[in-house]
């Protein structure tokens, strides 16, 4: 008995046509609505294979997340960005950009990881990043705990006979 393939990205299940199609394409099984999503979203794609590669460790990461001042390639939203850097990104034009939005990050508390274009072109160091980034996501997604105390006011000789 065959099981049914389902989306990585929404979790619906899809058909076999679609799956080997979406395996071919991209190296992981997605449905067509989130195959074209992908297609328009206008990630690089090396930033793609990082954020599905992501999202098949069951990660909430967002694609071409709009943080209110530009597009970050990947994002746990409010916790953690994600962004490739491309060879074209060396121009003085991009480097402005980037800085800017670096120090709106950093006035927000917002971690930006950085990751290089070219450590994504070899699978054994694409690997890594992936295990790396996988590390960060379990740190910004661990839940805080925070204590409250009540102070309540010290006995008194009455009260203590």
């Amino acid at each position: 008995m065959k099981t049914i393939p389902h989306c990585v990205e929404c979790g619906k299940p899809i058909s076999w046509g679609v799956h080997v199609f979406s395996q071919r394409i991209y190296g992981h099984s997605l449905c067509l609505k989130d195959q074209c999503a992908i297609a328009e979203s206008g990630a690089s794609g090396r930033a793609v294979d990082l954020y599905l590669a992501l999202k098949s460790r069951n990660f909430p990461v967002i694609l071409e997340y709009f943080d209110g001042q530009k597009y970050i390639d990947m994002a746990l939203p409010g916790k953690l960005y994600i962004e490739v850097n491309e060879r074209h990104h060396q121009n003085s034009y991009q480097a402005m950009n980037d800085l800017a939005s670096s120090v709106y990050l950093l006035e927000k508390k917002i971690p930006t990881i950085i990751v290089s274009d070219t450590m994504l072109g070899n699978p054994g160091s694409f690997e890594h990043v992936v295990n790396e980034l996988s590390k960060a996501c379990r740190v910004m997604l661990k839940p805080t705990h925070s204590y409250s105390f009540t102070v309540v006011p010290p006995l008194t000789l009455a009260q203590l006979q």
